[in-house]
């Protein structure tokens, strides 16, 4: 398996952190988008702030930025990343934590309504269970699809990773593009 470099790992870790933890008090609950599943078995529906974001850097860095995001209540939230390389466009698919090539990685993080923990995917080796984002459908206004892995608790104020994990199945999620 691939190992990303520390600190292409640290930077996802902290973009996905900050972005799971925006609260846009403009965006309102709708159950058109969504972003839900089963965390280690309960039921989870979030569609607060619900959205996904396309960030092209392709002219300065190569990469384009795919960041699917929502909220429950206060900070509790899924934010999941899928950056590809060499300007590769977002496209449907299937996307694996344990891509063996380099023209993609992904990262997850779940925040349980916490300043100082979450709960990180995509950056554990080796995982319980491997992140996996599939696309399903991508339109230029709505994305589509499923998402499963393995999201591991690490304090964000001292960068600590811990065994203990989240089990997140039976993903799903329906994100208008912004």
């Amino acid at each position: 398996m691939k190992k990303l470099p520390i600190a292409l790992a640290c930077i996802i870790t902290i973009s996905l952190t900050l972005f799971s933890c925006k609260k846009d008090s403009n965006k309102s609950a709708t159950s058109d988008n969504y972003i839900k599943g089963k965390k280690d078995g309960v039921a989870f529906n979030f569609t607060t702030n619900a959205m996904a974001k396309i960030t092209d850097f392709s002219g300065s860095s190569g990469i384009i930025s795919l960041n699917l995001l929502a909220n429950g209540t206060a900070l509790e939230g899924f934010n999941l990343g899928i950056n590809f390389a060499n300007g590769t466009t977002v496209q449907t698919g299937t996307f694996t934590e344990d891509n063996s090539g380099s023209d993609y990685i992904l990262a997850g993080v779940y925040n349980p309504n916490s300043s100082t923990i979450v709960y990180a995917a995509g950056i554990q080796s080796p995982s319980a269970k491997p992140l996996t984002i599939n696309i399903l459908t991508k339109t230029s206004t709505e994305i589509t699809g499923t998402f499963e892995g393995a999201f591991y608790k690490e304090d964000v104020s001292s960068g600590t990773m811990y065994p203990d994990y989240t089990l997140v199945t039976e993903g799903e999620f329906k994100l208008q593009i912004k």
